[in-house]
């Protein structure tokens, strides 16, 4: 598998781990459009939300840190997960 499709897979696992974190949430959870996405496949309850975000995380910065090595791709685990938790929330936000 070429390595862009590596990293765009382990970017959007990494962001649905933070998406599937924030619907978790008491302020997101019956969000309009994506609570109702996650309940369509299961994810009913906030703590199976919260376990699948959490287990979502873990599994891309295991294969960010396998596919980049271990200091650099924590490095740039850190550095997309903060991007990408000011993109969501922003987007969570525009759409209430």
């Amino acid at each position: 598998m070429p390595l862009t499709v590596q990293l765009a897979l382990t970017f959007l696992l990494l962001f649905w781990g933070l998406l599937l974190t924030a619907l978790s949430q008491q302020a997101h959870y019956r969000h309009r459009r994506w609570a109702g996405r996650c309940n369509a496949i299961g994810l009913k309850s906030a703590g199976s939300r919260r376990l699948a975000g959490i287990l979502s995380l873990l599994m891309s910065a295991t294969a960010l840190a396998a596919i980049e090595g271990l200091a650099f791709g924590l490095v740039l685990w850190v550095m997309a997960a903060a991007i990408l938790a000011a993109v969501l929330a922003w987007m969570l936000a525009l759409s209430r």
